[in-house]
């Protein structure tokens, strides 16, 4: 996941700039084309694709202290389970502005973006951490030694200065 964790963060933002947008949208626009129920649904998929942006956003931020081998998966997961959850929502959501019957298979799929959601939770929880211990050590010391440098040259600055 060498610099895949930026792309992955530029999604996640994009994602959650969308999510306000939608929000937006639903309560000042489609809240008169659209009845409460369907209206309560559009703001489920609001509330879980922004949820699911902050935490692409807070898992790629902080990908060095998870399994980066699994990462890409359990982001692609929330990925997918926001376009099918969410999206699925929204067009069900909307489907009287289309017309009753259109999207009617949408429902159907509604649950596989859920299923998506869950794996990636489960994935996360079940493997999302490096087995051993030599990785967490590994990058304590890299950040010591970064510290005692920035420690090292700060005291030298000083003395220059003097």
């Amino acid at each position: 996941m060498k610099h895949t964790h930026r792309v992955y963060t530029k999604i996640g933002f994009f994602f959650a700039g969308l999510s306000v947008v939608l929000g937006a949208f639903g309560s000042h626009i489609l809240r008169d084309f659209i009845p409460e129920n369907n209206l309560a649904t559009f703001e489920t998929g609001v509330h879980y694709q922004f949820m699911h942006a902050l935490a692409i956003i807070i898992i790629s931020l902080a990908h060095r202290k998870f399994d980066e081998s699994k990462l890409d998966i359990i982001l692609g997961l929330f990925i997918l389970g926001i376009i099918i959850f969410s999206g699925s929502l929204y067009l069900l959501a909307t489907r009287e502005i289309w017309g009753n019957d259109s999207f009617k298979v949408i429902g159907a799929i509604t649950p596989l973006g859920g299923l998506a959601f869950i794996s990636a939770w489960i994935l996360l929880l079940v493997k999302g951490f490096p087995k051993d211990e030599a990785h967490y050590q590994k990058e304590d010391s890299s950040a010591s030694k970064s510290r005692r440098h920035r420690k090292h040259h700060n005291k030298s600055s000083e003395q220059e200065g003097v």
